[in-house]
């Protein structure tokens, strides 16, 4: 009886273990991360909103916006694009509650592409 429970008790820490390891990449996967996110480092782009159909509103450090960005979700990463900067580049994962996003973006004044880390988290616009 005794190696009985002992063999319970060792499937249930084990079974606890790998839902614990699976549970993050469920929740993450659950749905797409919309609504108003801003950057909380020195990301070139500053802010951006992400509406249910798949258009993007995004704001970047020098005061421009771009109103017709696109945005897709494949269930692990965030993808936004733009029409009006399609040199940029923005492929980010939720993580913790925050979008981690390796960000390239165009300087048009050096005509140079930069390459940025940048960490989002959601916030209440006052608009």
């Amino acid at each position: 009886m005794r190696d009985l429970v002992k063999t319970l008790v060792m499937l249930l820490i084990a079974s606890g273990a790998c839902v614990s390891f699976i549970a993050p990449a469920a929740d993450a996967a659950e749905g797409a991360p919309t609504g108003a996110w801003r950057a909380t480092n020195e990301c070139f782009l500053a802010a951006f909103i992400l509406t249910d159909d798949g258009r993007a509103r995004a704001f970047y450090m020098t005061g421009e916006r771009d109103e017709n960005a696109a945005w897709t979700w494949d269930g692990s990463t965030l993808t936004i694009t733009s029409p009006t900067f399609d040199l940029d580049r923005f492929a980010g994962r939720l993580t913790n509650n925050h979008v981690e996003a390796d960000y390239t973006w165009h300087d048009l004044d050096r005509d140079q592409l930069n390459r940025q880390a940048c960490v989002f988290e959601r916030f209440t616009p006052l608009f």
